[in-house]
């Protein structure tokens, strides 16, 4: 063409875009500049995207100050995208300071904010968002919703995930299949499988995220069967399971101990299903045989995987060599966890357990001064349970509580004698002490101030739901089962690997996890 006017440069720009060469449209972006053609507010929009997609932010920074130069950066078509591309490129506080320049936010914006908010994970800000809005009734997308649904996935809030449900419903916008598969996944991180199932149902045509969704609901519950049965469901309905869909089965067989089954999925992966396996999938793998105790093979296939081992593999073995109480392929596997990630505790703390459950309390020391040396901590372990729409929070040794002297009268009337006092003393809860005096902290542990709240505060035909911000020690995990039976009373406690539901004495996880 002799002559190119900003409509073609557009148009060219847009095709680049339909056919997903993000490169291409910030090549035609410099030379539209260098040629001095006009540029209007759609192109930043499109030339953003492509940023975004990319992650570039050195080149995002210069075509917002092009933008702003232009006096664009404030209208809603170029202000929400530059939120959009800040957000995705973990530079949360010039998100919103783009937000804050837009004169108008649309239902887009509002999206690509709250969006961010959760990225950042900011879920508490996230949520005061959206209560603000919708008391302001702002238009909003299902976008919005997806996002607010993930929140409440990730504070495991079931009243307020409710409560946006039935807004949503309201709105006409849970029947869209991104959201309906959020929503699955927020009612099963909080506890209610049931619901989460039904949300399920309620699709008329569930696409492999919503599958997986469900799937992984019930793996993460520990109910390994259903989870295989719906998988089967998948296949029948016609719909190819993904990656992630496969992490959700190999999740399953880990945490029901189903190491047959778990393998021939990993190898059938590829021949059968045409889903080439990564990493991640060696590593649930890897996680199948240390958690069965069958640590060599889980060392095999660390050797013979046609990928360098990450963090998470040796991590896996590491922690079969605590639950198996393997010193020597303990010290292996943590010397190669530790010069991968360094500042990760997991394997300080395990490495002391191994060392301590031996009795070789020197060589325990050293990697309490090691974490010391780094400045590395353990994180607190931190329960909660929502009591008519109010959340309670506890940490271990909790005084603060209004109605702490009623919860540990509680306590000491559910009391049980301890396993041995080395048992007792080698719970993850008290891993930083070598101080046997440490095991009567055992009745201050967090879940246990929960569990007594939800029993003087919950109707005895309520189950009583704890979540944990850590990975349960096996003593509390003997309370919680005590408790369920001289109590008669269901108790849920999600953990930071897994649902255990205690009912009768035993748990859904078989003592597996």
């Amino acid at each position: 063409m002799e002559e190119r006017n900003a409509v073609v440069w557009t148009g060219l720009m847009v095709g680049y875009t339909e056919d997903e060469k993000p490169e291409e449209i910030l090549e035609l972006f410099a030379e539209m500049v260098r040629k001095s053609v006009e540029v209007d507010d759609f192109v930043f929009s499109i030339v953003l995207k492509a940023c975004a997609g990319l992650q570039d932010l050195n080149m995002g920074r210069q075509i917002h100050g092009y933008s702003v130069k232009l006096g664009l950066d404030s209208d809603v078509s170029v202000g929400t995208p530059l939120v959009d591309f800040y957000a995705k490129c973990a530079k949360f506080e010039s998100a919103c300071r783009a937000f804050e320049r837009i004169h108008e936010p649309n239902d887009v914006s509002w999206s690509a904010i709250i969006s961010g908010y959760c990225q950042s994970g900011k879920f508490e800000e996230c949520v005061k968002i959206f209560q603000s809005l919708i008391t302001k009734d702002v238009t909003l997308n299902s976008f919005v919703y997806t996002s607010i649904f993930q929140a409440c996935s990730a504070i495991a809030d079931i009243n307020l995930g409710t409560q946006v449900h039935a807004d949503a419903i309201k709105r006409g916008l849970i029947v869209f299949l991104h959201g309906a598969s959020a929503l699955i996944t927020m009612y099963s991180k909080c506890g209610r499988l049931d619901c989460a199932y039904r949300a399920f149902e309620s699709i008329d045509k569930p696409d492999a995220v919503a599958w997986t969704a469900i799937i992984c609901g019930y793996a993460y519950h520990g109910n390994a069967s259903e989870a295989l049965t719906l998988f089967n469901r998948m296949q029948d309905s016609g719909v190819k399971p993904n990656s992630v869909t496969f992490i959700a089965v190999l999740t399953a067989c880990s945490h029901s101990g189903l190491v047959t089954d778990g393998k021939q999925f990993l190898e059938s992966m590829s021949s059968v299903y045409h889903v080439e396996p990564t990493i991640d999938h060696y590593d649930c793998m890897i996680d199948i045989y240390s958690r069965a105790g069958q640590l060599q093979e889980a060392l095999d296939l660390i050797k013979s995987m046609p990928f360098e081992p990450d963090a998470m593999s040796w991590k896996s073995l590491l922690g079969g060599c605590w639950i198996h109480r393997n010193l020597e392929l303990g010290k292996l596997a943590a010397e190669n966890l530790l010069q991968l990630d360094p500042e990760d505790t997991a394997s300080y703390i395990i490495m002391f357990n191994l060392y301590a459950s031996s009795g070789k309390w020197e060589e325990a020391a050293v990697y309490r001064r090691m974490m010391a040396e780094r400045n590395l901590r353990k994180e607190i372990g931190c329960s909660w349970i929502t009591v008519k729409g109010e959340k309670h929070r506890f940490i271990v040794g909790d005084q603060h509580h209004s109605q702490i002297e009623q919860i540990y009268t509680k306590l000491k009337e559910l009391s049980i004698s301890f396993r041995d006092a080395e048992d007792s003393l080698l719970t993850e809860e008290d891993v930083l002490s070598s101080f046997p005096e440490r095991k009567e902290q055992l009745l201050d542990h967090s879940e246990r101030l929960a569990i007594a709240f939800g029993l003087i505060s919950i109707p005895g035909d309520a189950p009583i739901v704890v979540f944990k911000n850590i990975r349960a020690c096996k003593d509390c995990h003997e309370f919680a089962k005590h408790v369920s039976v001289v109590t008669g009373r269901a108790i849920v406690v999600r953990d930071s690997n897994r649902f255990h539901h205690f009912k009768f004495g035993e748990c859904s996880c078989r003592d597996y996890w």
